[in-house]
């Protein structure tokens, strides 16, 4: 978004990034939902401990995740996918559909990799 878009109110603010270690202090501290939206074979890989999953093409997405947050659109949300491009816009269509705190787990399931997060074997 240029300066011209962002000065006349040209689009919505970005969605803010947060590192896996600080989702991952926060989900530990049941300071926020977070939520997987990678694909299910992707979630055979591992999840992150403690997420929900719900694939991005899911159409009932925005429901289910308002399920997760005990039905208040207000609480904190954090979406993680592989790398942070899918999670970066499910987060847009959650801020879209109404949840006031998203954000989004900048670099995905590779960084929480990276940083050695913990990760828990996905069932069905």
């Amino acid at each position: 978004m240029g300066l011209f878009d962002r000065l006349f109110g040209g689009g919505k603010p970005a969605i803010p990034q947060i590192d896996p270690a600080t989702a991952n202090d926060r989900l530990r501290k049941k300071q926020l939902v977070l939520i997987d939206v990678r694909t299910e074979s992707e979630w055979q890989d591992g999840v992150p401990k403690g997420a929900h999953m719900v694939t991005l093409g899911d159409p009932r997405m925005a429901d289910k995740i308002y399920g997760y947050m005990k039905e208040d659109a207000s609480k904190p949300v954090a979406v993680i996918c592989r790398s942070g491009m899918r999670s970066g816009r499910a987060a847009k269509l959650l801020a879209g559909a109404g949840f006031t705190d998203v954000s989004n787990v900048r670099g995905g399931m590779m960084a929480w990799r990276s940083a050695n997060l913990p990760v828990k074997p996905y069932r069905k």
